[in-house]
């Protein structure tokens, strides 16, 4: 009886490790380009965070678009230091930029205010946000046009509050 009980765990064991699946792109340190495919990720857990704002500039002679998300507190004030966990995945088909923000069970903004904040985007071609509240999650994704490369990096509160920033570099 105990020799079935050893093996039944170890059944479980090796079932449960063959339902995790292999990640096929390593993580790029933060700040490096993603082409194709990638992910990046950065900042830190704390107590939660908000969504504050998107503001979106581009240069349309060098075809590189900046997005910027502000990261605020709990509260929804101005976050000194680095930004709430982030986790950014670039896919290739179809090509979209999917971002992930822990502990970030608010926003300040709704799914119409993004799209008209990205209206006009050189290489954004539809967008979309989901809060989780089971797992106090916030998601955005980015539908990008092909073969646009992406920089993504957190930039820490010092005068103002937190960042994550996106660089989109059309070719």
């Amino acid at each position: 009886m105990k020799y079935i009980g050893c093996l039944s765990a170890f059944l479980f064991v090796v079932s449960a490790g063959a339902a995790v699946p292999v990640q096929k792109t390593k993580p790029t340190p933060a700040g490096k380009i993603l082409a194709g495919e990638g992910v990046s990720f950065g900042g830190v857990a704390g107590k939660g965070f908000t969504l504050m704002d998107i503001r979106r500039t581009a240069d349309v002679k060098k075809k590189v678009e900046r997005i910027v998300i502000d990261v605020g507190d709990m509260n929804g004030s101005a976050l000194r230091g680095k930004p709430g966990y982030y986790f950014a995945e670039l896919k290739k088909n179809p090509q979209r930029l999917v971002i992930d923000f822990s502990q970030m069970p608010s926003a300040r903004l709704d799914q119409a205010k993004i799209v008209e904040r990205l209206k006009g985007s050189l290489a954004v071609t539809n967008s979309s946000l989901s809060l989780d509240p089971v797992d106090n999650s916030l998601n955005l994704t980015f539908d990008l046009k092909k073969n646009t490369k992406v920089r993504v990096y957190q930039v820490a509160g010092n005068k103002a509050t937190s960042k994550v920033v996106v660089d989109l570099l059309a070719e």
